[in-house]
C-alpha cells in the first residue's frame, strides 16, 4: 500500500518545515514526501492512532531510546504514547531509496541528537529505525582503541552474521575492511571506504565527527598516541537491509575489556561499485554491565 496525502496534510507539513526553517521549495520530491511521512508518522504516535502509525512503520522497524533501549514495532504500537518528539535542527538527507532524517529532541531531561531512517520498497516510504544519542558536551572526546595489530578476527576478518543477499554481504565486507584498517591505523585503507559527507554521532558525543576528523585520528595514533585499550570491540548481533543502492545496518556492539556495549547503526551507499559508508551513530546501552578486562 502506497501512502498518499491529502491538501490539509500537506499544508501543516509545510507549515511544519517553515517553522522547523526548512525551505519546502528547495527539497526534492524524495525529501517532501518523507517529511509529510514523518510529519504524519509523529501525529499518529501522539493522537495514538494506531492504524496510521502502524501503516507508516516497517515490519524491521526499531526505536532505541538515548538509554541504548530497543522497541520493536508491536512494541511502539502498544504504547504510542512513549514516543515524543519536538525535534529542532531537522534535516533531510537523501539517497534515492533511503532518506535520513537527523536533529535534535528533548524527550526528557537531557536533550539528544536522532536519526530516522525512512526506506522506500513495495509498500512506499516507511520509517526502519529512530535512534537517539544523548548530547553531553560540545567537544567529541577521543575514541577508545585498541594498541596497533592487536588481534582482530571479529569484526576485521569475518562476522558472525549470515547475509541475506550478495549485497548485503558486500556491506559486511566492507565493514570488515574498514575495522581492519581502523586496527592497522591505516588512514587510507580506512578513507576508501568511506563517502566524503560521511558523519559520525558517536556514544562520546559531542560535536559529530566528519571523514577527515577520523583521517586526522586515525593518522595521529599511527604515530603512537593511542587512547584507552578497550580489547576488541565485536558485534553481537547484526541486520542489514538493502533498498536499492543503500543500505541500513544495525548492531550491538560488546568490548571487550573494560567498555560499556552500545548500539551502532550505520547507512551505506553503493557508489563507483563500492559500498561507502555514509552516516554512522552510536548509543550506549545504560544499565549494562562493561566486559572484564
Amino acid at each position: 500500500m502506497k501512502h498518499s496525502f491529502n491538501g490539509p496534510v500537506v499544508a501543516a507539513v509545510f507549515a511544519f518545515l517553515l517553522a522547523a526553517g526548512m525551505d519546502s521549495l528547495a527539497l526534492g520530491a524524495n525529501e517532501q514526501a518523507v517529511l509529510q511521512a514523518d510529519h504524519t508518522l509523529l501525529q499518529a504516535l501522539g493522537k495514538s492512532d494506531k492504524t496510521t502509525a502502524g501503516a507508516l512503520l516497517h515490519d524491521d522497524f526499531a526505536w532505541i531510546d538515548q538509554a541504548g533501549k530497543t522497541r520493536t514495532k508491536p512494541e511502539l504500537i502498544r504504547e504510542p504514547a512513549l514516543f515524543t518528539a519536538g525535534d529542532t535542527n531537522l534535516k533531510a538527507h537523501d539517497y534515492g531509496t533511503v532518506v535520513y532524517l537527523t536533529g535534535t529532541s528533548q524527550p526528557a531531561s537531557q536533550k539528544v541528537r536522532f536519526v530516522r531512517v525512512w526506506v522506500k520498497d513495495k509498500s512506499g516510504w516507511q520509517i526502519i529505525l529512530h535512534q537517539d544519542t544523548t548530547i553531553f558536551g560540545k567537544t567529541a572526546s577521543a575514541q577508545a582503541t585498541v594498541p596497533v595489530g592487536t588481534r582482530c578476527d571479529n569484526p576485521c576478518k569475518t562476522v558472525p552474521y549470515d547475509a541475506p543477499s550478495v549485497d548485503a554481504q558486500a556491506v559486511v565486507v566492507s565493514w570488515e575492511g574498514l575495522e581492519d584498517a581502523v586496527n592497522h591505523r591505516d588512514a587510507d585503507a580506512w578513507a576508501s571506504h568511506v563517502a566524503d559527507e560521511f558523519v559520525f554521532n558517536v556514544k562520546e558525543d559531542g560535536n559529530p565527527l566528519t571523514k577527515a576528523d577520523r583521517v586526522a585520528t586515525i593518522r595521529k595514533q599511527a604515530l603512537g598516541n593511542t587512547v584507552t585499550d578497550i580489547g576488541t570491540v565485536i558485534p553481537g548481533s547484526m541486520v542489514v537491509h538493502v533498498f536499492g543502492n543503500a543500505a541500513v545496518m544495525t548492531d550491538r556492539q560488546q568490548p571487550t575489556a573494560g567498555g560499556s556495549p552500545y548500539q551502532a547503526m550505520r547507512i551505506w551507499i553503493k557508489r563507483d561499485g563500492r559500498w561507502q559508508l555514509i552516516y554512522s551513530q552510536q548509543t550506549t546501552i545504560e544499565g549494562s554491565n562493561p566486559a572484564v578486562p
